[in-house]
């Protein structure tokens, strides 16, 4: 599978998910975590998609602390503490679709942050794919609002 299938697998999670944000992790090929509808004040207001994704991945392979090299794909650009989750773990790739201004215009008010001045505090480097499928998540956020 490729970033554009992935990133699309995220979209749908955040489609069928009570608040319109779905993240998986993907290490060699594999999917390994999923965030579901687990996610955004479900069970508390730090349960977001992402860090479901990594507490996922992490359980279902006993992976605690060892998600280097890992990919994280995310229906919308990490806030700043799912974003320090993911340097923290050192992710090697994150793929998201919308952004955090998107989420804001869109669906929700967000913090919004520059995601390569947090980029630069990670101690090893993250390639970082912006925008993949913009307009699939957008929809989404906005059918959410709807409802």
């Amino acid at each position: 599978m490729n970033d554009e299938q992935y990133i699309d697998i995220a979209i749908e999670i955040s489609k069928k998910a009570k608040y319109p944000y779905g993240a998986i992790v993907v290490r060699d090929g594999e999917i390994i975590g999923r965030s579901d509808d687990k996610t955004l004040m479900e069970t508390s207001m730090f349960s977001h998609a992402e860090l479901k994704a990594i507490e996922s991945a992490s359980k279902n392979k006993n992976l605690y602390g060892d998600l280097k090299g890992a990919t994280i794909y995310v229906s919308c650009e990490p806030c700043m503490m799912c974003m320090g989750a993911i340097l923290y773990e050192e992710f090697s790739k994150l793929v998201y679709a919308c952004t955090l201004q998107d989420s804001n215009d869109n669906y929700c008010p967000e913090i919004i942050t520059d995601i390569n001045v947090l980029s630069s505090y990670s101690k090893n480097k993250i390639e970082i794919v912006k925008e993949l499928h913009r307009d699939k998540a957008i929809e989404v956020l906005n059918a959410k609002k709807r409802n």
